[in-house]
């Protein structure tokens, strides 16, 4: 039997399938004994709507309906359908399901399917490729027990779009999936107490939204979950990877965390046993990761509050969030480390509970941050602006439940405030004579601050504890330590005391140039302090520079490989070539190894790379060139820092006396100095 050309519509009229071609072979049809075989099914350029309805029923189930009746005969026997295989090729699906909200709606193209014997008690392959219309491709193969399983199958996808599937997510609070495509590859198993997947899942560029607020809440660039096993039982993963994610915490006008609305609103313990659920709502998430890492992370903070706005990012953020599980018996795990504005180290270590009541732990440590970050605070509570000054934090906190206990050690170098400010919070103190006070000999104020508050307290502000630290600063200090232009770049003073150059070379490399503009940064902040450069050439620069001279020699153009003839005919008459011009004779023969018997052109080659050798050293540089190469470097590292601001008036270059010994390995150095 075959049917092209023809159009199907259900009882209500409404398009249920255009069949470009179907062939059913070996077909055989018993009406008495309700029963169909068909030993192959075949199809191409074919359309099927399949649609759920709100009360769960698909639409393809009302065909099998008698008319005028909701129910089949319960008397008549139900029919036996036999498939001996089913072969498609270019079909077309518009599936919908009103089930969710809102409803669904995707068309997709099966671009071969191959599907053995549908009836069979024994297993049969399985194989289905394609694609969805907003993109994405995906296959099937494997075996299964035809039509209700089980079945074992192989899935692979690629760039699925994710925000169709968002009504199928739980409910996290008030946001929306704006863009992300999903990739998977792994086994599906269906069977038993239900379907579950075992495999991995990629989701890229994924663009989260606070629909609440109308503004970006987390994007990242990928999020991999390795070993994802996902079933009625719930979902375990041994790790999952985050790249470039960028998160917004913002304080709110008023005084509320926008990350308190977000969140699983139920979890259970991962179990063998299945979800039941008996309440109206959905069944409670049940879930355990390993590991969480982050990579290349930024997290914006935002106080909204307060006017200016307060805003701080930490960047380049990575680490790990270990052992996180709905029905752990050990708080989950967190070490995370970044940079405050792109430069102030800044790092998060602590536990904290899942579930409920909550618990955390953990300690924060920032260094070197620019007091001018804090001009919001400082101004609400302490009636000035900041003209300069950096800070280092170590903060201890506890949380349990709604109670929060803090330990914190703030440390201020070099604080100078600036104009003042009205504010109705401003401390009623003599600010300005108080921080002259307590200021030691180097303009460090050291001081160790408690906290305690409730977070249940709607009066609780996390910006009064910042106020509460102004005051703390204005009565009490204690000397520490402080390493200036570690505090200003975020690390440590050593680090920034050398430049290193390429062999022969006095242009910059990128890196040493991010240095210098750190260096740049801590001397325009520190005006009392002038900088000596101490550039120096060494041994492998002198090689380089005779390597340079060689090359030219030989006419390789400036960037060149050393030897870009090396192991062919040119390279070598060409070397011999300049040999015997500045000698007056070929380079001399090279005795073969023993037991060997090389090739008059590999005789002559052995000679023309030792003849390089001797070339090399009559083209050494002399001592002039040398100091020629360490003058261009210390201005190279000069210019670097004017560029970024820096007088030229407080540098200055020292070259090495002239009759300093030339030292095998040697780097050009930064000294500090008084003006």
């Amino acid at each position: 039997m075959s049917l092209r050309q023809s159009a199907l519509a259900d009882a209500s009229d409404a398009p249920l399938a255009q069949i470009a071609e179907l062939a059913a072979d070996e077909l055989a049809l018993d009406l008495a004994a309700r029963r169909v075989s068909v030993g192959r099914i075949s199809g191409r350029d074919n359309w099927l709507a399949l649609a759920r309805a709100p009360d769960g029923r698909i639409n393809l189930q009302n065909l099998t309906r008698q008319a005028g009746s909701d129910e089949t005969d319960p008397a008549s026997p139900s029919w036996q359908v036999t498939l001996g295989a089913l072969a498609l090729t270019g079909q077309r699906l518009s599936i919908s399901d009103e089930t969710v909200q809102p409803a669904l709606q995707q068309d997709l193209t099966l671009e071969q399917v191959d599907i053995g014997a549908l009836g069979s008690p024994d297993k049969v392959p399985v194989s289905l490729t394609g694609s969805l219309a907003d993109g994405g491709t995906f296959g099937l193969a494997g075996e299964a027990v035809l039509p209700a399983g089980p079945a074992e199958l192989e899935i692979t996808a690629r760039g699925l779009p994710l925000p169709p599937l968002v009504p199928y997510l739980p409910d996290v609070g008030p946001v929306a999936l704006r863009s992300g495509t999903a990739a998977a590859t792994g086994q599906l198993t269906l069977g038993g107490p239900g379907p579950e997947f075992r495999g991995q899942v990629t989701l890229s560029h994924v663009d989260l939204w606070d629909t609440e607020r109308d503004e970006a809440l987390l994007e990242l660039r990928t999020l991999r979950v390795d070993q994802l096993q996902a079933s009625a039982q719930g979902v375990t993963s041994s790790k999952i990877w985050i790249n470039r994610p960028v998160l917004r915490a913002v304080i709110t006008e008023n005084r509320q965390s926008n990350l308190s609305r977000f969140g699983p609103r139920d979890v259970a313990p991962v179990t063998d046993s299945p979800v039941t659920n008996d309440g109206p709502g959905p069944a409670p998430m049940r879930f355990a990761v390993d590991t969480v890492r982050v990579s290349r992370g930024t997290l914006h903070i935002e106080d909204r509050s307060l006017t200016p706005h307060f805003a701080v990012s930490i960047e380049q953020l990575k680490g790990d969030i270990d052992g996180l599980a709905s029905d752990a018996t050990q708080p989950a795990r967190v070490a995370l480390n970044g940079r405050i504005d792109q430069y102030a180290p800044a790092t998060v270590e602590g536990s904290f509970t899942v579930g409920v009541p909550r618990e955390a732990a953990f300690k924060l440590s920032f260094t070197g941050v620019e007091m001018a970050t804090f001009t919001p605070y400082v101004s609400r509570f302490a009636g000035y602006r900041i003209e300069r000054g950096t800070l280092d934090v170590d903060l201890d906190y506890t949380v349990t439940g709604p109670q929060v206990t803090g330990n914190n050690r703030i440390i201020l170098n070099r604080l100078v405030l600036g104009e003042r400010v009205d504010s109705p919070d401003a401390l009623d103190l003599p600010l300005t004579l108080a921080l002259a006070v307590l200021k030691d000999s180097r303009g460090v104020i050291d001081v160790a601050l408690p906290l305690r508050g409730d977070l249940s307290n709607p009066q609780f502000d996390y910006g009064a504890l910042i106020g509460k630290a102004i005051r703390a600063l204005v009565v009490k200090a204690v000397k520490a330590p402080f390493t200036l232009l570690a505090r200003l770049v975020g690390g440590k003073a050593k680090d920034l005391r050398t430049v290193a150059f390429a062999p022969g070379s006095a242009q910059l490399p990128a890196t040493q140039t991010e240095a210098l503009q750190k260096v740049a940064k801590a001397l325009i902040a520190r005006p009392q302090l002038t900088l000596h450069i101490h550039p120096l050439a060494d041994q492998n620069d002198a090689r380089a520079l005779a390597q340079q001279a060689l090359g030219a020699a030989l006419g390789q153009a400036a960037g060149e490989d050393d030897d870009p003839f090396e192991g062919d005919a040119d390279w070598t008459e060409r070397l011999i070539a300049l040999y015997e011009e500045r000698f007056g004779n070929e380079p001399p023969a090279v005795p073969a190894p023993a037991d060997t018997q090389p090739t008059a052109a590999e005789q002559r080659a052995a000679a023309a790379r030792a003849g390089r050798e001797r070339l090399l050293a009559a083209m050494a540089p002399d001592a002039a060139a040398l100091r020629a190469l360490a003058q261009a470097r210390g201005e190279a590292i000069r210019a670097a820092l004017m560029d970024n601001g820096v007088p030229v008036g407080r540098l200055a270059i020292v070259l090495p006396a002239e009759d300093a010994p030339l030292q095998p390995s040697a780097t050009s150095e930064l000294v500090l100095a008084g003006s």
